[in-house]
This record gives C-alpha cells, sequence and structure tokens, in this order.
C-alpha cells in the first residue's frame, strides 16, 4: 500500500508539474522572427519581427483608419525582451527610450509586456528573399544608382519584412519626429514583388491598392522598380539595415 502511494504521488507531480510548465512557455527555444498579429473589432495589430529590428502597427481596414505604428532595436533572452525605441508615432518623446519588459508565449499567444498581448503567429513561411529589415539608400538613374550621402541619419526609411507582411516606416532619428508609415502584405516571385496595401497615412486612397513591381538583387542591394501607389515611376535602391549600420553607425 506504501508503495502504491508512492507510485501515484510520483504520477500526480509529474503531470502537475507537466501542466504548469507548458501552460506558459518561454521563448528560448522558439524564435520570434516572422509576423504575428490579431483583430479586435476591426482593429488590426501586426508585430514583425526580423533579426534585430521590431516593428508594430495598429489599423482599422474597414474605415481605413491609421492606429499608430512604434518598433525599434530588439534583443530576447529566455524571459525577457530589451525594446529600443526609434519611432512611436503617437509619443514621439517614446524614441530613444530602451524598456526591458516580460514576455511569454501562453498557449499559442504572444504577450509582450506595455507593447502587445494575444498575438498569434500570422504565418507558416516567416521567412523570404526579401525578409529583414531595408533602409533606402539611393535610388536609379538610366540603370546608374546613385547613393544618398547618409541615408542612416537624420532621416531614417525603413522598410521591415517578413515572409508575408511588410511595414513601411519614416522618421527622424536626430528631432524624434514620425513622419509616414504603410503597411499590408506582399508576394515575391521570379523577380516579380507585389504589395497589398492595408494602410498608408499619406492618402487612404491608396488603401486596398495592390501594386506590381519588379525586384532583383543588385550588389547586395534590392532594387524597387514600378509605379507609386500615389502615381509616379519610382526606382529606388533599398540596402540591408545591417550594412548601412556597419558603414554609417556611430561609434
Amino acid at each position: 500500500m506504501k508503495k502504491l502511494s508512492t507510485t501515484l504521488l510520483t504520477t500526480f507531480l509529474f503531470l502537475f508539474i507537466s501542466t504548469t510548465t507548458t501552460s506558459a512557455q518561454p521563448l528560448q527555444q522558439m524564435s520570434l522572427i516572422g509576423a504575428w498579429g490579431k483583430e479586435d473589432n476591426n482593429l488590426k495589430y501586426v508585430l514583425i519581427f526580423t533579426e534585430d529590428v521590431f516593428s508594430l502597427s495598429s489599423y482599422n481596414i474597414v474605415e481605413k483608419k491609421f492606429n499608430f505604428s512604434v518598433g525599434g532595436k530588439y534583443s530576447q533572452s529566455r524571459t525577457t525582451i530589451t525594446l529600443q525605441y526609434e519611432w512611436n508615432s503617437k509619443d514621439s518623446t517614446q524614441a530613444g527610450v530602451a524598456q526591458k519588459v516580460a514576455l511569454v508565449l501562453k498557449k499559442g499567444k504572444l504577450q509582450i509586456e506595455n507593447l502587445a498581448d494575444g498575438l498569434e503567429k500570422l504565418e507558416e513561411n516567416d521567412k523570404g528573399e526579401l525578409s529583414g529589415s531595408w533602409i533606402i539608400s539611393g535610388s536609379y538613374v538610366n540603370n546608374v544608382v546613385s547613393k544618398r550621402a547618409n541615408p542612416f541619419y537624420p532621416r531614417r526609411t525603413m522598410k521591415v519584412l517578413s515572409g508575408n507582411y511588410f511595414h513601411w516606416i519614416s522618421y527622424n532619428v536626430v528631432t524624434n519626429k514620425f513622419f509616414d508609415a504603410g503597411g499590408g502584405t506582399y508576394t515575391s516571385d521570379n523577380g516579380k514583388y507585389a504589395e497589398t496595401i492595408e494602410y498608408f497615412t499619406k492618402t487612404t486612397a491608396s488603401i486596398g491598392k495592390k501594386l506590381d513591381f519588379e525586384f532583383s538583387i543588385e550588389n547586395g542591394d534590392w532594387r524597387h522598380k514600378g509605379q507609386k501607389s500615389t502615381g509616379g515611376p519610382l526606382d529606388e535602391c533599398w540596402t540591408k539595415r545591417k550594412l548601412i549600420e556597419e558603414k554609417f553607425i556611430k561609434k
């Protein structure tokens, strides 16, 4: 009887520990990279993580209303994440602020203290040919690229892409002023790149449009060629943020 009681107690403890430790999973075993999101009363939240950049946007697709955009760089540990804000469309005083907050995945939903909760992974394929964070670094004229003197300071225009979602943000890192943002979903295949715009701060007329572009990787840069959503041609050069930082960041 004593042996049976001991066996039952051991079994109970095993089941208890198993259920309590798996209900809230620390993120040491998994990557945050990709797009996370949720919808609540037509209000959509999309959070994109690249290897070192995060971007969160909120907007109402039905009413074509932009809510907010925040983001910057991050570093992750087992149960916390440090957010280094570079822009905040609602409160520019938060730009430049670093926050170390709790991070947990519970029942498949991501919770980040003071940033977002209840976000689910939006895609299975979280990486594509263009996934990552890109800084606009120049433009092409007659197939010749002209690079900006410093695309990283003071104005910074960045695209943040997961496997299927994109965010575009423009802001000033000296004054902390937020300029504009846009985003939605995209596809890229065989030199063809297409964006479906879900929000755009410059004009609501662009929301819902599907824009087709040509793309190629030239000397490590992304050549982005086509027509603007507001009309007119564009032929842009985008460079991986990591390469821009290595060249221009102040040591």
